[in-house]
């Protein structure tokens, strides 16, 4: 009896438990309003590039609520590199000019070249499970450079009529005071450099090479025209100008080929045949041009070992070369078959 009356009050207090497992989700069917290809442009940046829509995605269970993301990667890459936009629950997103440049320009798509670009979306309900992945589409993009304003000196002086508020600049990458830029000075011409578009303060000179705030018996000056790399110093209160000339070498070049200033674009050109190698820019007065480790359209200076920075080439073939370090701290480049 005593046996008995245990295990009836093991079975009273035993309860049957449902367990709910979710099973593997459905995936999501994309479909967009972009065309094949797209082309932006900055002045249309709050402007719509596509609409985004998918079918639901279910993961087994009643109850379950399903998060979605949108993502964008390069081909090649199976989606392990990406950008995304996240959406929430529901089943369409907007992605504007500018959110896609953003996007494609964090990828490492080079400014105003034919890139190619995937976009899929994520279907997910928790990070305990696998999420479900959507068809993917292919596009051709072609964005337009993001613009980082650093801190910067302007250059007014004779060769564009004493003019702050539309002086070119030179920028302090890295904040610490110390500034660079590339200028074209049309004609031999006298400036100065001031801490704003404004006459509010500036820099002069009493010492060739030395610059001092809101004071000096003299501009500064060049004495003959010229694509200058102008850097000054306002810690050290220095100043220097280089006269440059680009040219492009490396195993795919050959001999060194000059570059062609074009003044209304502001870029340096040349268009060559190009063998399978390497290429890097040189400014004619002792600095190297390549790309950081992954060539993404952007220009960094390198040393004497260039090991992991000159630009490769792997297709042979006549390309259009441009090389643009006229937007001071935003230094790009293309390399565009023709």
């Amino acid at each position: 009896m005593a046996f008995s009356m245990i295990v009836l009050l093991f079975m009273s207090c035993k309860k049957d438990e449902t367990k709910v497992i979710a099973g593997n989700g459905t995936a999501p069917i994309l479909t967009s309003t972009a065309a094949s290809s797209i082309v932006l442009i900055e002045d249309n940046a709050a402007a719509n590039a596509a609409v985004f829509s998918w079918s639901a995605s279910s993961f087994g269970f009643k109850g379950s609520v399903v998060s979605y993301t949108l993502q964008v990667g390069i081909p090649g890459d199976n989606f392990k590199t990406v950008r995304e936009v996240t959406v929430g629950t529901g089943l369409t997103t907007t992605v504007t000019v500018g959110t896609l440049n953003s996007l494609v320009n964090q990828l490492g798509l080079t400014p105003g070249v034919d890139s190619k670009a995937e976009v899929r979306v994520k279907a997910s309900i928790s990070d305990n499970y696998t999420p479900a992945y959507s068809n993917t589409l292919s596009y051709t993009v072609n964005p337009y450079q993001i613009i980082i304003d650093y801190p910067s000196l302007w250059v007014p002086g004779g060769y564009q009529n004493w003019a702050p508020a539309t002086a070119p600049k030179i920028s302090s990458v890295l904040d610490d005071k110390i500034y660079e830029g590339y200028i074209n000075f049309s004609a031999a011409s006298e400036f100065k450099l001031t801490p704003a578009a404004t006459w509010d303060h500036s820099y002069g000179s009493d010492v060739e090479g030395k610059i001092i705030l809101d004071g000096g018996k003299n501009n500064l000056s060049l004495t003959s025209a010229g694509y200058y790399l102008l850097k000054a110093n306002t810690t050290a209160l220095t100043w220097s100008a280089a006269k440059t000339t680009f040219s492009v070498s490396g195993t795919a070049v050959g001999i060194e080929t000059p570059m062609t200033y074009d003044a209304v674009a502001n870029v340096w050109t040349v268009t060559k045949a190009l063998a399978v190698g390497n290429l890097t820019f040189s400014n004619g007065a002792g600095t190297t041009y390549g790309s950081a480790a992954v060539a993404n359209g952007k220009i960094v200076a390198v040393g004497a070992n260039l090991t992991g920075a000159a630009i490769p080439v792997t297709v042979a073939g006549t390309y259009k070369i441009t090389c643009n370090v006229g937007i001071p701290g935003n230094y790009v480049y293309s390399i565009v078959a023709q």
